[in-house]
C-alpha cells in the first residue's frame, strides 16, 4: 500500500480522483460546455452541498436565488474555497486553462439534481458582467 497517493488529471471536464466512503474529489479542467459561447443552463443538487477551489486560470460561479429570480457572480480567486449550497441554481464559467477542484457527496447524481434553461436575458447578463 502506497504511504502517498497522488492523482491527476490533463484531459477535458471533470474526473474523479478519489472516491472513498461519503465524499468525493475531482479535478474539473475547462471543456467547451463549461464556456460562456455554450452557457444554457444551471443545475441544482437537491441533497448535498457542492465545493470548488480554483487552482489555475478563471473561473466564473454563477448562483440564481429562485425565490426572486436575482443571480450572484463570484470571479473564483486561485486557492479559495467556494461552497454552492444545496439546492442552489448554479454553474462554473471556465476560460480556457482553468482548473480546479470539486467535493461533493459521492451520492450526488443527476438523480437528485435538476437542470434549468436560461432566459436569453439572463445569459446576455451574465456575458455583460464577463465584460
Amino acid at each position: 500500500m502506497e504511504r502517498i497517493e497522488h492523482k491527476s488529471w490533463e484531459g477535458d471536464g471533470l474526473k474523479l480522483v478519489y472516491d472513498e466512503g461519503d465524499w468525493v474529489i475531482g479535478i474539473k479542467n475547462y471543456k467547451v460546455a463549461n464556456d460562456i459561447e455554450n452557457l444554457k443552463e444551471l443545475e441544482r443538487h437537491l441533497l448535498t452541498d457542492e465545493s470548488f477551489v480554483l487552482l489555475k486560470g478563471n473561473c466564473l460561479l454563477v448562483a440564481k436565488d429562485e425565490s426572486d429570480e436575482s443571480m450572484t457572480f463570484s470571479r473564483m480567486e486561485e486557492g479559495k474555497v467556494y461552497t454552492i449550497n444545496k439546492g442552489i441554481w448554479h454553474t462554473t464559467i471556465m476560460e480556457k486553462g482553468c482548473k480546479m477542484i470539486l467535493i461533493e457527496r459521492s451520492s450526488t447524481s443527476m438523480e437528485n439534481s435538476e437542470l434549468c434553461a436560461l432566459t436569453e436575458e439572463e445569459i446576455s447578463s451574465i456575458r455583460a458582467y464577463l465584460r
